[in-house]
């Protein structure tokens, strides 16, 4: 084999190789954006007759009644004005013995709320 066409086997399977990396990163990320979860037709296609909570997607009376959207990890703090509530972590008190600080729990969400924080 010659040195020329040595180089030229060379910088073929180079640019294979590159063209070949390029593909699966770009076109992983193609697939990716086809598999989003689209929600502007699922609250177009609901059959909810109320309220359709736009996190979690249940059908309640009224918006107060809306889940957070990741229970096992969050709660649910309905605000003093009892028409709104915002989700929070949840906090494991066992976790926390011996911590000093202020927890914040849905206590210190209405403290806060007052501007008590």
């Amino acid at each position: 084999m010659t040195p020329l066409s040595l180089i030229l086997t060379l910088l073929f399977t180079v640019s294979y190789v590159q063209a070949d990396i390029f593909q699966n990163l770009f076109g992983q990320q193609m697939r990716q954006q086809e598999e989003k979860f689209d929600y502007q037709k699922k609250q177009l296609n609901s059959e909810c007759s109320k309220y359709l909570c736009p996190e979690s997607f249940a059908c309640v009376s009224k918006p107060i009644d809306c889940p957070c959207p990741f229970p096992d990890s969050q709660q649910k703090c309905i605000l003093p004005d009892r028409q709104n509530y915002v989700c929070i972590a949840k906090t494991d008190k066992a976790d926390l013995k011996g911590f000093k600080g202020e927890i914040r729990d849905c206590s210190w969400v209405r403290k806060a709320y007052k501007g008590k924080v």
